[in-house]
């Protein structure tokens, strides 16, 4: 598992150069030049949903040539734990997503030339179970967007296999932009979605199971939600103020939940509280032997948080998101305590993306086994990562 590199001659320089994400915005991207002449470019991905837990971003608050010109005092031997150290140090006054571009590059540079897509796999392993975003609401919905409090809808296939999945997101895919095309559109933050008869998140379910039943694959997907459950929460109740202006407290929403569990039989609710809501974390996951509730936004991919939530029994899992683990160190660190306390680990790259294929090494190196991606045929960078997957040994069926 992930032997993570050694710089024995230490940076030679870092460069600093601006790229477009897949928002068509400018993000920075470090290149690292080591000694011994291996180099390594890294840049980082954001979220447009953000945690409490991940620090206020201040790429394009500080002048990277400041940062590059403090790291370049730092001479000598290098290992990525030790630059990782480094830059954990610095992400307040440096901005998460500069220190996570700072140790991509590094860790490029070390290791990036050891898996190359020419050469043949090492071994060979399954590919991961799709977790496909179908639906999107919330207040940034516009793939697919529909009236709803909750950002994402998605199918998790029951069995894992590639060219199967994709045959049949296509068909769901046609059958959403048909069934979509008739309803009435109006607009929530700017953005035009799809409304049904009634303001109700129901209703998203109950098209999205019954374009599953008229395709026949009932029996062969999942239902997820992402709730993004930290957006809802004002003034200390949950407040559905897209659909119906609703205002639940805390435990009339868990009872929400556990009826909407037992009616639909969800088997994967993502972030149904806010992020500090624990007492309801711990509620639900308690009650519930057939859906597991996943925390994303509750953990950020901080290790140490995940272990609380483990021993407290907030979670049955997590999503993984290496960029709001912050390094690469604390990546791996996150995916072990995971592992360690029996957590399930669905990676997930974020909505605004960069070309990165390093969550497709994690997925490979630790076997993971939930792989959760944006809408395919809008969101090539899903592409990008599968075809490294690919090229790592994963098998298509």
């Amino acid at each position: 598992m992930f032997v993570i590199g050694f710089a024995m001659n230490g940076i030679r320089k870092i460069e600093v150069r601006q790229i477009l994400n897949s928002h068509v915005q400018f993000t920075n991207e470090f290149t690292i030049h080591l000694e011994d002449g291996r180099k390594g470019s890294g840049s980082s991905p954001s979220g447009e949903t953000i945690s409490i837990y991940e620090s206020v971003d201040r790429t394009g608050c500080v002048e990277p040539s400041s940062i590059v010109d403090e790291i370049n005092t730092c001479r000598g031997p290098l290992s990525q734990s030790e630059f990782d150290r480094l830059l954990e140090s610095k992400t307040k006054s440096w901005g998460r997503n500069n220190c996570y571009a700072l140790s991509l590059a590094l860790y490029n540079a070390l290791e990036g030339n050891k898996i190359q897509s020419s050469q043949a796999p090492t071994k060979s392993f399954n590919f991961p179970r799709l977790c496909l975003n179908i639906l999107n609401g919330g207040k940034h919905a516009y793939t697919n967007p529909v009236l709803s409090d909750f950002h994402e809808y998605l199918l998790v296939p029951k069995k894992a296999s590639l060219r199967k999945n994709l045959e049949d997101h296509a068909l769901i895919q046609l059958a959403v932009w048909s069934g979509l095309r008739s309803k009435e559109r109006v607009s929530v933050e700017g953005n035009i979605v799809h409304r049904f008869v009634t303001k109700d998140n129901r209703e998203c379910i109950e098209f999205l199971l019954g374009i599953l039943t008229n395709l026949n694959l009932q029996d062969q997907y999942d239902l997820m939600i992402d709730a993004s459950g930290g957006d809802l929460l004002e003034d200390n109740a949950y407040k559905f103020k897209i659909t119906d202006h609703s205002i639940k407290t805390r435990d009339r929403l868990l009872a929400y939940w556990v009826d909407l569990i037992d009616q639909y039989n969800v088997k994967f609710l993502e972030d149904p509280f806010h992020e500090k809501d624990f007492g309801n974390w711990r509620d639900l996951t308690s009650q519930q032997s057939n859906c597991r509730i996943i925390g994303d936004n509750l953990y950020s991919s901080n290790a140490e948080r995940l272990k609380t939530g483990a021993q407290e029994g907030y979670t049955n899992g997590l999503v993984l998101k290496p960029d709001q683990a912050g390094t690469i160190s604390s990546t791996i660190a996150t995916v072990q305590t995971a592992r360690s306390t029996n957590q399930i680990i669905i990676a997930s790259h974020r909505s605004i993306s960069t070309e990165s294929t390093f969550l497709s090494r994690v997925i490979c190196e630790y076997g993971i086994e939930y792989f959760k991606i944006g809408p395919l045929f809008s969101d090539y960078s899903s592409i990008i990562r599968f075809n490294e997957l690919i090229r790592l040994g994963c098998t298509n069926e």
